[in-house]
């Protein structure tokens, strides 16, 4: 994994405040060593002793933390080589501090201080590696974009610190180069990877920790400079206020450390207005190196006028200034053309997903009159899209839902935003009639659409199919007549409204004769048509108010509701048996069938009971003589 890769999603702990104890400690260690420097009458040497002895336990409990990070179980794989690296800068550190107190203050005169110094400058390239390798959020195809502008802010820091800090030593005629002029040069390789920390803006749950160790890295930054400013104009001593940035320096890296060692943290997502912010502020650091550079070069080309290098210096500050003007007005129209475009783009895109939705669309003004309908008006009604604007939407519905629409499209006025839907039928342009399922968007108060916008679906397909299912869920389906379901909801209701009128209800009960011998003689298809031929016979027999089923095998059943229902009862009956006297053909021959018929009459009382009743007297006309009626009384009971 590259330091320019996005980092893998890490499973973060649950939100919490974990408690920076070591960093706390470091604080009050700090303080208490910033007071006795300052109000201690310490003598020189004890003074030098303790600058040098009080880094070592700060850089050695940064030490273990970050190793302790490292080593964490669940830690990020693409962090621990960034976390070792640390823990070996710090170490370095480390080694520098003891081999100065051991040579200067403990007598060890046989180890050389150019060995501290060399620890000291290998801390520098340690961290540099480190900041580099940390996992960054910037995808890779930024990286030339990251290149540039991370060269941008270097080189205009590199200018002005050798302008301030290097440039003072290396003037002077055959003057012998310091070590401690190599420590801004290690101060500029550090700040490479503190601009890249930045550029890069880490995003996963390690981020907070990533943003301490960029503070200490400033601080160790300008600490270092600030005692070279302080050495070169107040010679070699170091001052209390220095001592105080390298000791926030230090405090800062434990907060840093201690935050990776307690693993990720789940932390609120920015919103987009924070982090529009930070990406406006993070592109603004080259900028503002380049101007910092340029201000540079314009004061001293005044301060210290040189003809005709100060000259040319000031025209390439204009031509530059122009030039940035130039490239600033070019991106803002830049920006305008692809917004503009980007605009472009969707309407397009929705004028394409309408023109070819299965949906009409349909945009009204207040009053109700079509701008805009979309082309599957053509489709759905039959009419040309174009020839439906300027028209009243309600001119398109069926006149007996007119009071209805109208009603809708008022109430829609007072509704903002999404209506609740309603069903329509229009009038296709070939006269036929189109049920729709209609959803309204009152936008109005919308400055882009300043209208109303139907949305309506052709649902004919489904409410057929609906009707389709709900006819099979009560019909027979190979006789098309009432099945028990429907006859017995039937039964139901007839004698609800019977006992409430005070009249009465007859039921009848067929059974065909011998049909066994007919399925077994002549196959079961012929048996089918003879089924389905009995019940057209006995659609024939019955009144338009009747009902008829089927209630399974040869069963039928008829439901006579009438003022009088045993007399009409009587005369559908004798109907049925004249039907039942002429023959059925069946496979080519003509076939007498007879049909048993039992009847019941009631007024009151449950279904089931008339029901029964019924059948009992239709099994007993089977036992009487087949083909005759048998009206249920009392003694049919006790047989």
């Amino acid at each position: 994994m590259t330091a320019f890769d996005t980092p893998r999603v890490l499973p973060l702990a649950p939100p919490s405040h974990p408690r920076l104890l070591i960093a706390w400690i470091a604080v009050a260690y700090s303080i208490a060593y910033l007071l006795w420097a300052g109000l201690a009458d310490a003598s020189g040497e004890a003074r030098a002793f303790a600058v040098r002895a009080v880094y070592l336990p700060l850089t050695v409990a940064a030490v273990v933390l970050y190793l302790r990070a490292a080593v964490r179980p669940g830690a990020d794989a693409a962090l621990r080589p960034a976390l070792r690296l640390l823990a070996a800068a710090n170490l370095a550190a480390v080694l520098g501090n003891v081999i100065v107190v051991a040579r200067l203050y403990l007598g060890a005169q046989g180890i050389s201080l150019m060995l501290a110094s060399a620890c000291y400058l290998a801390a520098y390239p340690l961290s540099l590696a480190a900041l580099l390798v940390i996992p960054g959020g910037r995808r890779t195809s930024d990286r030339w974009k990251l290149l540039c502008d991370a060269g941008m802010v270097i080189s205009g820091a590199g200018v002005g610190l050798w302008y301030f800090i290097l440039r003072a030593p290396a003037g002077g005629a055959g003057a012998t180069p310091d070590v401690s002029a190599l420590y801004p040069l290690a101060d500029l390789l550090v700040l490479v990877g503190l601009v890249t920390i930045v550029l890069r803006h880490p995003s996963d749950g390690n981020r907070v920790a990533v943003r301490w160790l960029a503070i200490a890295t400033a601080l160790l930054v300008v600490a270092d400079l600030s005692f070279n400013v302080l050495a070169a104009r107040a010679g070699p001593g170091a001052t209390l206020w220095v001592d105080a940035l390298f000791l926030a320096y230090c405090v800062a890296q434990l907060v840093a450390a201690e935050r990776f060692a307690q693993g990720p943290v789940r932390e609120a997502a920015p919103t987009p207005a924070q982090m529009a912010t930070a990406a406006r502020l993070r592109s603004l650091l080259p900028f503002v190196a380049a101007g910092a550079t340029y201000a540079l070069l314009l004061v001293v080309a005044l301060r210290q006028w040189s003809p005709p290098l100060s000259g040319l210096a000031i025209g390439a500050i204009a031509v530059s200034v122009f030039l940035g003007a130039r490239q600033l007005l070019t991106y803002r129209r830049d920006a305008a053309i692809l917004a503009e475009q980007a605009v472009r783009a969707s309407e397009a895109r929705f004028r394409s997903l309408v023109q070819n939705s299965s949906d009409l669309i349909f945009q009204l003004d207040r009053d109700g009159v079509i701008r805009f309908a979309s082309t599957s008006a053509e489709r759905v009604m039959g009419h040309a899209p174009d020839d439906l604007t300027g028209i009243h939407v309600t001119s398109l519905v069926c006149p007996d839902d007119l009071h209805r629409v109208s009603s809708y499209l008022e109430a829609i006025h007072h509704l903002p935003g999404i209506s609740p839907s309603s069903e329509w039928r229009f009038c296709r342009q070939d006269g036929e009639m189109v049920q729709v399922e209609v959803v309204a968007s009152n936008l109005l108060d919308d400055p882009t659409v300043q209208g109303i916008v139907l949305n309506a679906r052709d649902i004919g397909e489904r409410k057929a199919l609906l009707d389709q299912l709900a006819h099979q869920a009560f019909h027979d389906p190979l006789t098309g007549l009432a099945n028990r379901a429907l006859f017995y909801d039937r039964v139901s209701h007839a004698l609800a409204l019977a006992h409430r009128q005070a009249r009465t209800v007859m039921v009848l009960f067929l059974d065909l004769d011998n049909f066994k011998q007919i399925n077994d003689t002549l196959g079961h298809a012929e048996g089918d048509r003879l089924l389905t031929m009995f019940a057209a016979r006995l659609r024939a027999s019955a009144r338009a108010t009747d009902t008829v089923a089927r209630l399974g095998g040869d069963e039928f059943a008829l439901l006579v509701e009438d003022d009088r229902a045993d007399e009409g009862g009587l005369r559908v009956v004798e109907r049925i048996r004249e039907q039942m006297s002429f023959p059925f053909t069946l496979a080519g021959s003509a076939v007498t069938v007879g049909a048993s018929i039992g009847s019941a009459t009631g007024h009151d009382g449950s279904v089931d009971e008339i029901l029964r009743r019924a059948d009992i007297a239709m099994y007993a006309a089977k036992r009487t003589e087949k083909g005759t009626h048998q009206a249920y009384h009392p003694m049919l009971l006790e047989r």
